[in-house]
């Protein structure tokens, strides 16, 4: 009997473990893989690229605002990546980024907005977007 009481709890905490359905949120913040992968995504269109390295504090603290980004329907026409300095050096070194947090803001293979630092707003980023489209 205590065997069964004991194997309750976990029952629950495995039920309770299970994944959250998104399959409605398609639009996300993109993992930029190489060079090519990069060069190909900001071909057309209006990107924002949100340079970062995971040590930075700094990038932590303006993540929440980019990746709010991604959920909002006017500027769902635009896409969202993200550059990790230390897993893509070859994109960082070749467009020139000299710190962490930097965005970019692309409209057809053309950087339109170089956001240094932390403290860029949700309202601010969507406004250059906006503006792009």
């Amino acid at each position: 009997m205590l065997r069964y009481l004991l194997f309750i709890p976990v029952i629950l905490l495995a039920v309770s473990c299970k994944k959250e359905d998104i399959s409605g949120d398609t639009k996300v913040l993109r993992t930029v893989t190489s060079l090519s992968e990069f060069e190909s995504e900001i071909g057309s269109g209006v990107t924002l690229v949100f340079y970062h390295a995971v040590w930075c504090t700094k990038c932590a603290a303006q993540r929440p605002a980019v990746e709010a980004l991604t959920k909002d329907d006017a500027i769902k026409a635009a896409a969202f990546l993200q550059v990790d300095y230390e897993k893509v050096k070859e994109v960082v070194t070749k467009y020139g980024v000299q710190g962490f947090p930097t965005i970019h803001i692309y409209k057809d293979n053309q950087l339109k907005h170089d956001l240094s630092g932390p403290g860029h707003t949700q309202a601010e980023l969507t406004a250059l977007v906006k503006a792009l489209l």
